[in-house]
Formats: C-alpha cells, sequence, structure tokens
C-alpha cells in the first residue's frame, strides 16, 4: 500500500467515525410525541422556578 492509499483510507475512516457520530447524536435529540417524531432542540433557555405536574413538584 503506498502512502497516499494509507493515507486514502484513514482519511475514509475519519469521515466514517464523523458521520456515525453525528447519526448518534441526531437519534440522542430525537424524540416521538404521540408517534410523531421530533426533534428537541439543544439550545434550551433557563427556567426557574418550581411547578406541579400531576401532584409531583419539579423545580428548575
Amino acid at each position: 500500500m503506498t502512502q497516499l492509499q494509507a493515507r486514502a483510507v484513514e482519511n475514509a475512516r475519519k469521515e466514517y467515525r464523523r458521520a456515525q457520530n453525528e447519526l448518534r447524536v441526531h437519534r440522542l435529540s430525537e424524540t416521538r410525541y404521540r408517534g410523531i417524531p421530533t426533534v428537541s432542540s439543544t439550545v434550551s433557555a433557563e427556567r426557574h422556578g418550581c411547578f406541579t405536574y400531576r401532584g409531583i413538584n419539579y423545580c428548575h
């Protein structure tokens, strides 16, 4: 294997790993609400306060 071929194989491996990581991140951010695919936003505003939902208290 020549130097050029080795470099091409290494670049292909890096590209494949990058694509795998992007897919994994996308799948982690995807949620379903009543069967409808929804992508959640990674940017969220800080919210502070205490809330009650169905008798369970949440403080943020």
